[in-house]
């Protein structure tokens, strides 16, 4: 696994993290993200993708179920399959900094670097916890190859991070 993805999974979990403590989610809602995150911790993917997808099919899920497979099924590699999770979750709820933040990792990867840019910008004014979302921009700067605005935006990754590190 290269950095970027060790880097991705990482704040993808932190991402995941959070959305469980701050959610006002049905406790068994909570308990299928938790255990389907845990499973992709532990190097099962698939069956991390399986229990989520099994929850939603079973309809105890919610915007933040579709969020979570969208991440697992983007580290997996399936980018269509998760830009379509990342929709399902934007209809749920279209100020979901998170499913923006993923829907723009895609954009970005297909080569749509104007609207990831975007996207990203509108999940950075939505998001509480923006660290993602700063070190997304900052590859896409990096991509668009404005240097300075990409280290300026992984500065601020880091430093968001940290706060809330420290919190």
């Amino acid at each position: 696994m290269n950095t970027k993805s060790v880097f991705l999974v990482l704040m993808v979990f932190i991402s995941t993290t959070g959305l469980l403590q701050a959610s006002s989610a049905t406790g068994k809602e909570a308990l299928c993200e938790k255990t389907a995150s845990s499973l992709a911790r532990e190097g099962k993917l698939d069956e991390g993708i399986n229990e989520i997808r099994h929850c939603i099919e079973k309809g105890s899920s919610g915007a933040k179920s579709h969020v979570v497979l969208g991440y697992l099924l983007l580290e997996k590699g399936e980018p269509q399959q998760a830009m379509a999770s990342f929709e399902k979750a934007l209809q749920l709820r279209p100020r979901s900094s998170d499913a923006k933040t993923g829907k723009g990792i895609i954009l970005a990867q297909q080569g749509d670097l104007k609207g990831a840019e975007a996207i990203l910008q509108d999940a950075l004014k939505l998001n509480p916890d923006p660290a993602r979302t700063y070190y997304e921009l900052g590859i896409l700067y990096q991509q668009l190859g404005d240097t300075q605005q990409a280290v300026d935006f992984f500065k601020q990754g880091i430093a968001s991070y940290e706060e809330e590190k420290g919190k």
